[in-house]
C-alpha cells in the first residue's frame, strides 16, 4: 500500500488544527446567543389607523414591516438576530444588546416622513390653539393627516413655548399643506455636521432623480414668497409631528430654487452634542432603511439578564467535559492504541466546532445559543460512536484469524459503511428539523448537522489513516486491540 497519501491525509488534519488552535488562541470566540449573553426579547402587534377595518394582505404587510425592521437591526450590527412572524405578531430578539429605550425606539418608529408647505403657524395662546390635534395626547392617539390633504399638526416637544394663560409649555402647531415629498423620494440618508455656530448635527438627505425636481420646484416657489415678504416655509414632518419649518436660505434665487437633489434635517434641540449624535445617527437609520408599512406596538418588550446564560453556559461547558473525560477515560482504557485514535478524533471535533462557531460568527454573524450547546453536547456521543464502532470491527476481523494490518483496512470499510448510513440519517433529520423549525430548535439542529458530517471528515481523513500507519508499524497488535487469543480460542472450542 502507497502510505504518503496516508501520512499527507494526517498531515492536513494536523495543519488545520493547528490553525483553528492558533485562531482561537487569538481572541476568536463563538458569538453567544440570546439565551447565553442577554439581550433584548420582544413582541410587536400591528397597530390599525382608528376605524379602520384589517386588510385583506395583512401577512403581506407584516412580512415587508419584517424586512424594513431587519433592515434597521442589521444596521446596530446585531449578532445573529431572530425576527420573524407569528401569526400578525412581529417576534424580535436582538443578543447582546443593553440600550432598550433606543432599541424600542428604532423598531417602533414608523419613519413616515413628508415635506409639507407651512400655510401658518399656530402658537400657544392664540385664537386657533384650540384647533387640531391635542399636542399633549399620545402621538399614536391622535389622528393622522394624509399624505394629500391639509392640515394642523403639532410642532417637536423641543420646541414648545409657555402658554401666557396656563404657563404650561406647549408645542408650536402648524398648519401646514399637502405632501409635497415623501419618504419614498428618499435614495439615501446620512449623518453630517452643519456649518455656523454649534455645529449641530444634521440628516443628510439625498433624494432621487423626481424628488430632487420637485425639491427645487417647491424651494424656488417658496423663494419667490420669501422675496414677497410671506412665509416660505418648508414644514419637515417626522411621524405626524413637525421636526422643523426652515426658510430658504437668502441665497437661494426665486425662480431657481435649490437644486441637486439633497436636503438636510436638524436634530437635537436641547440635547447635548453626544445626544444630538445618537438622535440624528437613528434617525438616519430609520430613514435609510424605509419607513415601517404598518404601525407597532409593542405587547411585551422585556431585557433578558446574561446571569442566567452565563450560568446556563458554564453548565453546559462543564457537563460536555466532564462527558469528554470518561468517554475518553473508557475509551482508552477498553481499546487502547485504538482508543487513543478515538479520543484525538473526538478532540479533533470539539477543536474544529468551537474554531468554526466562531469563524461563522465573524463571516455571517452565526450566535451560539443554549440548543447549539446541547447539539454539539450530543453530537460527542455521535463521535464516539464511530470510533467505537471503528475498534469494534478492528477486534472482529482478528478475532477471524486475519492479521492487524489485514483487519484495520477490512474494518474500515465495514465501519465506514454503517457510520455513513448512521450519520446521513441524521443530517437528513437535522436539516427537515432546521427548515421546519424556529428559533432555538435551528440552533440545535444546525450543530447537529455540522457535527455529522465532521464526524464522517474527521474518520475519513484521520481516523482512518492513523490506525493504518500504527498497524504497519506494528504498534497495533492482537492484544491491544483486545482481540481473543487463539490459544484460548482453542481450550475453549475443546472444552465446549
Amino acid at each position: 500500500m502507497d502510505k504518503r497519501p496516508l501520512f499527507t491525509s494526517i498531515a492536513v488534519v494536523v495543519l488545520l488544527a493547528v490553525t483553528a488552535g492558533v485562531y482561537l488562541g487569538m481572541g476568536a470566540r463563538p458569538n453567544l446567543g440570546l439565551d447565553l449573553q442577554g439581550g433584548i426579547s420582544a413582541i410587536y402587534n400591528p397597530v390599525l389607523p382608528p376605524g379602520e377595518e384589517e386588510p385583506d394582505d395583512l401577512e403581506e404587510i407584516i412580512d415587508e414591516t419584517i424586512e424594513v425592521i431587519r433592515a434597521r437591526v442589521d444596521s446596530l450590527g446585531v449578532a445573529e438576530p431572530d425576527i420573524s412572524r407569528s401569526g400578525t405578531d412581529v417576534q424580535v430578539q436582538l443578543p447582546g444588546i443593553a440600550d432598550a429605550d433606543r432599541v424600542q425606539e428604532i423598531i417602533g418608529t414608523t419613519a413616515q416622513l413628508s415635506f409639507r408647505r407651512v400655510l401658518d403657524e399656530i402658537p400657544p395662546g392664540s385664537e386657533r390653539y384650540d384647533e387640531g390635534p391635542d399636542c399633549l395626547a399620545p402621538v399614536d392617539e391622535r389622528e393622522e393627516l394624509a399624505t394629500g390633504e391639509s392640515g394642523i399638526l403639532c410642532g417637536s416637544p423641543d420646541d414648545a413655548l409657555i402658554d401666557p394663560e396656563t404657563e404650561e409649555a406647549l408645542p408650536i402647531k402648524y398648519e401646514v399643506g399637502p405632501a409635497e415629498l415623501t419618504g419614498d423620494n428618499i435614495e439615501d440618508a446620512f449623518v453630517q455636521i452643519g456649518q455656523g455656530a454649534g455645529q449641530a448635527f444634521q440628516v443628510g438627505l439625498d433624494l432621487d432623480d423626481e424628488g430632487g425636481g420637485i425639491f427645487a420646484a417647491v424651494t424656488s416657489d417658496l423663494a419667490c414668497e420669501r422675496d414677497q415678504g410671506r412665509d416660505g416655509r418648508f414644514a419637515i414632518v417626522l411621524d405626524n409631528i413637525v421636526e422643523s419649518s426652515p426658510g430658504v436660505n437668502p441665497t437661494v434665487a426665486c425662480g431657481t430654487g435649490i437644486t441637486g437633489g439633497s436636503a438636510t434635517i436638524t436634530t437635537g434641540g436641547g440635547l447635548d452634542r453626544d445626544e444630538q449624535e445618537q438622535e440624528a445617527t437613528d434617525l438616519a437609520l430609520v430613514l435609510r432603511t424605509g419607513a415601517l408599512p404598518i404601525s407597532l406596538e409593542a405587547s411585551t418588550f422585556q431585557t433578558v439578564s446574561p446571569t442566567l446564560g452565563a450560568e446556563s453556559l458554564q453548565a453546559g461547558i462543564l457537563a460536555g467535559l466532564i462527558g469528554l473525560a470518561l468517554v475518553a477515560g473508557w475509551l482508552m482504557w477498553f481499546y487502547r492504541w485504538v482508543g487513543v485514535i478515538a479520543v484525538l478524533e473526538v478532540a479533533l471535533y470539539g477543536l474544529f466546532i468551537v474554531a468554526g462557531i466562531a469563524l461563522m460568527g465573524q463571516w455571517i454573524g452565526f450566535a451560539l445559543t443554549l440548543a447549539g450547546v446541547a447539539g454539539i453536547i450530543v453530537s460527542i456521543g455521535i463521535t464516539a460512536d464511530s470510533a467505537i464502532i471503528y475498534a469494534e470491527r478492528i477486534r472482529d476481523e482478528v478475532n477471524l484469524g486475519k492479521t492487524v494490518r489485514t483487519a484495520v483496512i477490512r474494518a474500515h470499510e465495514s465501519a465506514w459503511r454503517t457510520n455513513l448510513t448512521g450519520n446521513t440519517v441524521t443530517i437528513a433529520a437535522a436539516t427537515i428539523l432546521y427548515f421546519l423549525a424556529v428559533g432555538p430548535v435551528r440552533g440545535f439542529a444546525l450543530m447537529l448537522g455540522i457535527s455529522s458530517v465532521l464526524d464522517l471528515i474527521i474518520m475519513y481523513t484521520f481516523a482512518r489513516p492513523a490506525a493504518y500507519v500504527l498497524a504497519d508499524r506494528g504498534v497495533l497488535t492482537r492484544r491491544n486491540v483486545g482481540a481473543v487469543d487463539p490459544d484460548r480460542r482453542v481450550t475453549a472450542g475443546a472444552r465446549a
